[in-house]
């Protein structure tokens, strides 16, 4: 008997921070293709999507726990190596990625604590609701930690935590990653960072980001595909 997979169509146009940038820099076929995986979500991607939680909710819980600690991850992706071995299908395909994705961040240590060391870093995984409206297009604005100065009362940045095994994040994608970071905490939250404090991580390519000091012709160009994609959303 075959199994019956239940879409959820999405009315309004949504759009991720990450794939607003890619639509950024697509043809016109592959924009159609980011627009359809926008609008009707298929439970085996959304599943795909969320095959590095557990690598990005260990990063995230040990960078705010103490940067003495980093070596720890190497212990977990041991464990979730060993762990594989008693799962089969994509539960050992995912349990796989997480630990090469943890083994991959341990790598940037030095550069972590280089960069983040002067930070109070808090987990900000599960907060929900970060969105950014423009031109009628809603935007998730997701970073997984953020960065506070040395007493922890003021929010002065952000770190958004990228796994892109298969495609790096290019410069200009990482780019307008960060200027619409930057720009939600000063249009929504009116916190006016710094361009070095607003950072996007691959995880993968062991390379860290940091927002354009200008970087108003990305957000020009990000809000003129937005109107694009409102425009087209009724279409697809």
């Amino acid at each position: 008997m075959l199994k019956t997979i239940t879409v959820t169509i999405v009315k309004e146009p949504r759009i991720s921070a990450k794939m607003l940038c890619e639509y950024a820099e697509s043809s016109a076929i592959a924009r159609k293709s980011i627009l359809k995986a926008c609008k009707i979500k298929d439970p085996r991607i959304i599943s795909i999507s969320k095959r590095y939680n557990q690598a990005e909710d260990l990063i995230s819980e040990c960078l705010e726990y103490s940067f003495e600690y980093l070596g720890i991850l190497k212990e977990y992706a041991k464990d979730l190596r060993q762990k594989s071995k008693t799962l089969t299908g994509k539960q050992n395909e995912y349990t796989l990625q997480c630990a090469e994705a943890l083994e991959q961040f341990y790598r940037m240590r030095n550069q972590i604590r280089t960069s983040f060391g002067k930070f109070i870093i808090n987990n900000a995984v599960n907060i929900k609701g970060r969105k950014l409206d423009i031109n009628n297009v809603r935007i998730s604005i997701r970073p997984e930690l953020m960065l506070s100065n040395e007493g922890g009362n003021t929010e002065v940045g952000f770190i958004k935590l990228c796994f892109c095994k298969s495609k790096p994040l290019t410069d200009s994608l990482a780019n307008g990653i960060a200027a619409l970071g930057r720009f939600y905490f000063s249009s929504v939250k009116n916190l006016d960072f710094r361009s070095e404090n607003c950072v996007v991580i691959d995880v993968f390519a062991n390379k860290v980001f940091f927002a354009p000091k200008s970087d108003k012709r990305i957000l020009s160009l990000l809000a003129a595909c937005c109107m694009e994609i409102a425009d087209r959303w009724d279409k697809i």
